[in-house]
């Protein structure tokens, strides 16, 4: 048995069926372990629905329908979910922790809705409109201070008698008619007398749609029709309360437990931009609102905290606030800063502050589209942009630095005034922040350990507000990753999204038919989202190994992509991100003989970082060390033989990477390219050698200035 079938067992276990299809609707005991009710799958007007525990196992079962199975079975059946959507909401509801994060869901599916029991006769004549010095009128004013205009656009009557107030559930149907009266689906009734202090009310007639209450109300309705916001709340008079601050609003029609309004009311919950929960402070309240939030949809869906009593203790309901003589300055406050769910995955900079700080101090010691970072700030052309509503692929050789160059321009990307996601599925979360940091900041060194109080400032915010990243590595599911991309267009205005790799997405590696179908799927389903969204999606992806026997000192092309056609094929744009291994490995060799010669003349003193000097001459501001670094590297290369010495000074202003657009749809049919040039400290490619040039990244990463530099050969 593996994990996902003990932990099936355990939520099977754990959950009474009775009392988690009782939160719903109506069931009635009819034996020591048999409950029956009218099925909410089928229309009917006596029970066939049975709920039963026999031989150790909750089941349920329709012989009308014939519907019938575990938990599970009635969660699919009734909110439209998978199975494993459907083991999640149960295992919460259970109280055990369960482990799906490429199950969970930020969108609502398609879903249908759940047929209600046939409706009973309404006899509208044992109802009126709210009548002065009725007990109804009385409580409802006075009580509970609702003004008696807003109860009679809400459709709130009385009975004929007047000592019970009703609530008209009414819905306006597609093209009716201004002049006719609207139709009321049902009243829900409730005295004003409460026996021992027990609340008596009933529905009339019993059966029919249970849709939300004050659908109908002016305020709801201009809302609607302008797509505004919307407040969705626990009870009718809460309904009304919260019109009476302002605001648009609705009750749901059977308390926290019952949600089957959202199938039924789907079609007309789509016109509001904005909805706002306000369900009562108590257990049940609570503990519904995050399914309501996930099944309308995150990043339009938030929950509102009500304002805090003198005891601390929040106020139970927006009526209360009204009774109590809360302001409206404080209630639109609530509003304006509620509380925010989002897909756990989606990350911003602040939630790994201290692991970046650790990456900079480990241990607490110092160790039309938008413009490429290169060609456009110099008066030269490199024709290329990343265009809204495209997929670029990215691919070269592993370990050829397309991330780095990647991650690069999504640098400047911002900088140009876009937001970025990047979903880096080979590189932890903290790691990525940090070499993003060191690109924005230009240099290794970001802050000393002394400066850990401006860190936060100084590192963390310039980025807070432009890149977010999906917190996985591994193998993720691309129905999550698009779920969480979703939320992060639609929530902060992402439209740059980075995935690396294409072979950390399940069900895309290896050879056949099959996969290249999946990866034909997966493509597909990337430029859909593009299009939709009007965002530009880099996947990155590897290319294969060379069989030539120069090896990785050919350049790879866009048919040299891991994988099926489709992947370039697809795909807008294809860059390839080669690095010039032939000048490193030659360099490795020099710096060799350059250690030698350090350790025999200057035996016990720290050697020079040979790599990080060779982005050029030091800054004129750069602290001593640095510049003395410098200076004792060029010291020792001027010690060494002749033939090494000339190499060296040939080899360093050699290109680092070369980067190509190996294919561009809607371009001109050429491949532009351009040699690039490696900063260490700054992880940024540069579009010119800093050692002819003096360019220098320190000022903004999109900008290299250029003096105060002296060049090596002169120093030399």
């Amino acid at each position: 048995m593996n994990d996902r079938d003990d932990i099936k067992l355990r939520v099977k276990a754990a959950v009474n069926l009775a009392e988690f299809i009782g939160r719903e609707i109506e069931l009635k005991k009819v034996g020591e372990n048999e409950w029956k009710a009218l099925c909410c799958f089928h229309g009917e007007k006596s029970p066939s629905l049975t709920v039963f525990f026999k031989n150790g196992q909750w089941s349920f079962h329709c012989f009308g329908c014939e519907a019938g199975g575990d938990v599970f079975e009635w969660i699919m059946r009734r909110q439209g979910l998978s199975f494993p959507q459907a083991l999640v909401l149960a295992a919460n509801y259970a109280g055990i922790s369960v482990d799906e994060p490429a199950q969970r869901i930020y969108q609502p599916p398609e879903v249908k809705a759940a047929a209600e029991p046939v409706r009973g006769a309404f006899a509208p004549e044992k109802y009126r409109a709210l009548t002065e010095g009725s007990a109804a009128l009385c409580y409802l004013t006075e009580k509970r201070r609702l003004p008696a205009a807003l109860l009679a656009d809400y459709s709130v009557g009385e009975t004929v008698d007047g000592l019970a107030y009703a609530f008209a559930y009414k819905w306006r149907p597609a093209n009716w008619p201004a002049n006719r009266k609207l139709p009321t689906e049902f009243c829900k009734v409730v005295k004003v007398e409460r026996p021992e202090g027990k609340k008596v009310e009933w529905r009339d007639p019993k059966g029919g749609k249970s849709i939300l209450f004050g659908m109908c109300s002016t305020m709801v309705e201009a809302a609607v029709a302008s797509g505004g916001e919307l407040v969705i709340c626990e009870g009718e008079l809460d309904a009304v309360s919260w019109a009476q601050y302002g605001h648009a609003a609705v009750s749901v029609p059977g308390g926290a437990k019952y949600t089957g309004w959202i199938d039924l009311c789907w079609d007309w919950l789509q016109r509001f931009g904005k909805i706002h929960i306000s369900f009562d402070e108590d257990t049940a309240g609570r503990m519904k609102v995050v399914e309501i939030v996930t099944r309308l949809g995150m990043a339009r869906t938030d929950i509102i905290r009500l304002p805090q009593k003198i005891d601390a203790a929040r106020f139970k309901d927006i009526n209360e606030c009204l009774q109590a003589g809360v302001s409206p300055a404080v209630i639109d406050q609530c509003v304006s800063e509620p509380e925010i769910l989002k897909p756990d995955k989606l990350k911003s900079i602040y939630e790994f502050a201290e692991e970046i700080w650790r990456k900079f101090h480990p241990e607490g010691t110092d160790q039309i589209g938008l413009m490429l970072p290169w060609g456009n700030y110099h008066g030269s052309s490199l024709p290329f942009r990343f265009r809204y509503g495209e997929v670029t692929v990215w691919t070269g050789f592993n370990k050829h630095g397309k991330s780095e160059v990647l991650n690069h321009c999504m640098v400047d990307l911002c900088w140009q005034g876009d937001k970025a996601l990047i979903c880096s599925l080979e590189v932890q979360a903290p790691e990525t922040y940090r070499k993003l940091i060191r690109m924005t900041q230009a240099r290794r060194n970001v802050c000393s350990p002394e400066d850990k109080a401006q860190f936060r400032e100084r590192c963390l915010k310039p980025l807070a507000q432009k890149i977010w990243v999906y917190d996985a590595v591994g193998n993720a599911d691309i129905e999550d990753v698009l779920a969480v991309m979703l939320y992060a267009y639609q929530r902060f205005g992402c439209r740059q999204f980075v995935l690396d790799s294409l072979m950390r997405f399940s069900g895309l590696d290896g050879e056949g038919q099959d996969i290249w179908n999946a990866q034909k799927h997966f493509m597909d389903r990337l430029v859909d989202f593009a299009r939709t969204y009007n965002v530009h999606i880099h996947l990155v992806a590897h290319s294969k190994k060379p069989n030539d026997r120069r090896g990785e000192a050919i350049i790879p092309r866009r048919y040299d992509v891991m994988g099926s056609s489709y992947i370039t094929n697809l795909a807008f744009n294809v860059i390839v991100v080669w690095r010039n291994r032939a000048k490193q490995d030659k360099l490795e060799e020099i710096f060799q003989s350059c250690a030698d010669l350090w350790i025999r003349e200057k035996p016990g003193q720290p050697m020079p970082p040979w790599k990080r000097l060779l982005g050029g001459a030091p800054h004129p501001d750069a602290v001593t060390e640095v510049r003395d670094s410098w200076k004792a590297m060029l010291d020792i290369v001027d010690q060494l033989p002749g033939e090494m010495k000339t190499a060296f000074l040939e080899l360093v202003p050699q290109h680092d990477a070369y980067f190509i657009v190996d294919a561009q749809r809607g371009g001109d049919g050429d491949c532009p390219a351009r040699h690039l040039w490696f900063h260490y400290d700054s992880l940024q490619f540069l579009e010119v050698s800093p050692w002819k040039t003096g360019n220098d990244p320190r000022r903004h990463p999109t900008e290299y200035a250029a003096k105060n530099v002296v060049e090596m050969d002169e120093e030399l």
